[in-house]
């Protein structure tokens, strides 16, 4: 495979819930369909990915040609798709999600798509699906040579923590697999700390429980209880509520042979357990980690991962504690991330001598925005980055604004506000250009009616 031949950039940002199994029991959770539908059209931003207009981007969505537009203008280069493969109606949010890959294999343009992707002759995914090798197949692609399986193991906690336990002697944590356990580990737990129970593919701040008192953990132990009476097994991993400093991540890729290729290393703004924002970090962080062993600690593993079969893109998530320790392992993401997407921002930002800080505005609308009216409002308070002024704010996804507003068009209840988000690299010199940049948004916002909900 030649790495310059034409490539296929798809996947599913939230592909976790094609991993887990149907009869695991699972935490409670307040159901947010709204966020739900963002994160799954968020498959726009892997337009970062592509090399040249040989490579085909496809999102479940059209990309609004303004914003199109916008980012070839920036020099992005890239092949889209112009016919979408969910539809946006009332009725398409209450059926079951599905992947990409599954989407496109029952596309009713089937003739549209095979000429789309004639010249492709690779995929590159974001995340394994259970029908990427089936997608690979149809279309005649060099797939990554991975076992949906395999793929399934390594997203585990379960077997994060096994890992971590057979290379670090003093990582912490328990695995339960009874309701009876947990009440067990958990008051034991709680005699010295607060708690995590964390679902074997939890993401993103769904799937991790603090547990802060008797009275919280007896709650959890009778709804966990419960499932098991209607027969569903129980995984969780517990863990003490550490003293944190930073969260940080590493992003890395392990080739056949297992040699390892570190991309970068990105430090994480998270609100409570959720990702909010993100950019590279300090060269004298990553002089920090390097003195401190962590580098090695990424090597061995990586050469577990491919011990059991694993090869492709990690995104390894790791700790600093306020006592300066190391926590090499807090999970680990066999695929893509937000980490190795602003890690290729800030690959095209290096011929501006700048970087970039990713992160998103969580919005509320009551009424529908032209997408390319936020780009024009952003050109006039000269905050769009542009080739010839780059500073301000790259704008990286079109459709996560207005998804939700767009699947209740036809009957929009009036008293009601449907979530969005705007997501984008901010670049600035300095903190305070930055927060001027912010402001003027948060003014683009208000004067189009928009709440600004983070």
């Amino acid at each position: 495979m030649q790495i310059g031949s034409p490539c296929l950039y798809l996947g599913s940002f939230n592909a976790e819930q094609f991993w887990r199994e149907a009869d695991i029991s699972s935490l409670p959770a307040i159901a947010d369909p709204q966020a739900d539908k963002i994160v799954s059209i968020m498959d726009e931003l892997q337009f970062i990915f592509c090399n040249s207009t040989d490579d085909v981007l496809i999102t479940r969505l059209p990309m609004d040609s303004s914003y199109k537009d916008y980012l070839w203008e920036l020099g992005f280069c890239f092949s889209y798709n112009q016919f979408p493969l969910i539809e946006l109606t009332s009725g398409e949010e209450k059926r079951s999600p599905k992947g990409i890959c599954e989407l496109l294999l029952n596309t009713e343009n089937d003739d549209y798509y095979q000429d789309l992707l004639t010249p492709i002759s690779r995929l590159s995914p974001y995340s394994i699906e259970p029908f990427t090798k089936k997608l690979c197949q149809q279309y005649g692609l060099q797939c990554p040579d991975l076992d949906i399986e395999i793929v399934k193991k390594v997203n585990s906690k379960l077997f994060s923590h096994q890992l971590a336990k057979h290379l670090f002697a003093d990582t912490m944590g328990e695995i339960v697999y009874r309701a009876s356990d947990l009440d067990a580990v958990g008051q034991r737990f709680l005699q010295s700390s607060p708690f995590l129970i964390k679902d074997e593919f939890g993401v993103s701040g769904k799937g991790n429980l603090l547990i802060s008192s008797k009275q919280i953990l007896q709650r959890i132990v009778t709804y966990i209880s419960k499932q098991e009476r209607e027969g569903k097994h129980t995984r969780f991993l517990l863990e003490p509520l550490l003293n944190k400093q930073t969260d940080f991540s590493c992003q890395f890729e392990i080739d056949a042979t297992g040699e390892t290729k570190i991309l970068s290393i990105q430090k994480m703004q998270n609100s409570g357990f959720a990702f909010s924002g993100i950019q590279t970090a300090e060269s004298s962080f990553q002089e920090f980690l390097d003195r401190s062993g962590y580098f090695e600690q990424v090597e061995a593993i990586a050469a577990q991962l491919h011990r059991v079969g694993y090869l492709g893109s990690i995104c390894l998530d790791s700790m600093l504690l306020q006592s300066r320790k190391i926590v090499p392992v807090v999970e680990i993401n066999a695929r893509k991330s937000m980490g190795s997407i602003n890690h290729y921002i800030d690959r095209f930002l290096a011929q501006f001598s700048a970087q970039s800080s990713l992160m998103f505005f969580s919005l509320g609308l009551s009424h529908h925005v032209v997408f390319s009216e936020i780009l024009q409002r952003m050109q006039q308070a000269e905050i769009l980055f542009l080739k010839d002024k780059p500073s301000g704010i790259l704008p990286l996804a079109s459709n996560t604004l207005n998804v939700n507003w767009q699947l209740h068009k036809a009957s929009p209840n009036p008293k009601r506000t449907y979530k969005g988000r705007l997501y984008g690299s901010v670049v600035s010199n300095n903190d305070e250009e930055k927060e001027r940049i912010l402001n003027t948004m948060d003014n683009i916002f208000a004067d189009l009616d928009i709440q600004r909900l983070n």
